[in-house]
């Protein structure tokens, strides 16, 4: 009884003590967070990591600072670290809907849907989740890679609702349609997401992969090649120039026109 009381005192004392921290120590800590989060879309991780390092420093109960570090080693694959990270902000944060999609995330990345279904949904149970549309996003992706197509329709509709502008879930969507032959569908999808974001390089490339697989080779060629142009060094810079290869080849072999 007296070790009971002893642990209960502890985590009131420690709870009490991260409340007065997080009082007098956020406005330092936040400038931190910011040049973090600066350094992650620029993905310069080392110099996010460094500035995370500070924030905990300065602030060791701040919930956000372990999410950030989950998403930087997540970044960098580095799961072992990123599931530490993320399991320490929902410690600090029971209700942090954000560290729960981060860590459905990291399952998908995983190759464990299910368990990632189980973080989505704890994520959106709350009632005050701001962006409540990428864990419903996540949740339909996820069910699709388990087969169940109807179900993962429904999620990416229901984050459309939320977010009329979801560029993942119009991405999934097309996606799916993609798989599934309905190329129309496919473009509508794809259209939509450059509509609201012209520098989305993953929703040219797919687009570029619907008029691929419709035999417009020409339109596909011209899609990719603005993707080389844009962003040459990136992810999908290199996918489309291995497309465009394909396409060169195709059209090298290809019987002359009697």
């Amino acid at each position: 009884m007296k070790k009971y009381f002893l642990l209960l005192c502890l985590s009131v004392a420690l709870i009490i003590s991260c409340k007065a921290q997080s009082q007098y120590y956020q406005e330092k800590a936040f400038s931190h967070k910011e040049i973090a989060k600066l350094y992650f879309d620029e993905g310069r991780y080392t110099e996010a990591l460094q500035e995370l390092e500070l924030a905990k420093k300065t602030d060791k109960c701040d919930a956000e600072t372990f999410n950030l570090f989950g998403l930087v080693y997540m970044t960098k694959k580095d799961f072992a670290k990123a599931e530490e990270a993320l399991q320490e902000a929902t410690k600090l944060d029971p209700s942090f809907s954000e560290a729960y999609t981060n860590l459905g995330a990291l399952r998908m990345l995983q190759g464990k849907y299910q368990e990632a279904i189980s973080y989505f949904e704890k994520a959106i149970s709350n009632p005050l989740y701001v962006n409540i549309h990428l864990a419903l996003t996540n949740l339909g992706w996820a069910y699709y890679q388990l087969g169940d197509k109807e179900r993962a329709l429904d999620y990416l509709q229901r984050a459309l609702k939320e977010n009329a502008r979801a560029t993942k879930a119009l991405i999934y969507l097309a996606l799916i349609h993609l798989n599934e032959g309905d190329y129309a569908s496919a473009e509508f999808y794809l259209k939509r997401v450059l509509k609201n974001d012209r520098s989305s390089m993953e929703a040219r490339y797919y687009l570029g992969e619907v008029f691929f697989r419709q035999g417009k080779l020409d339109l596909a060629k011209e899609i990719w090649e603005s993707v080389t142009q844009i962003a040459p060094n990136s992810e999908w810079g290199n996918l489309s120039e291995e497309r465009l290869y394909l396409i060169k080849k195709l059209q090298t072999t290809a019987p002359a026109k009697p």
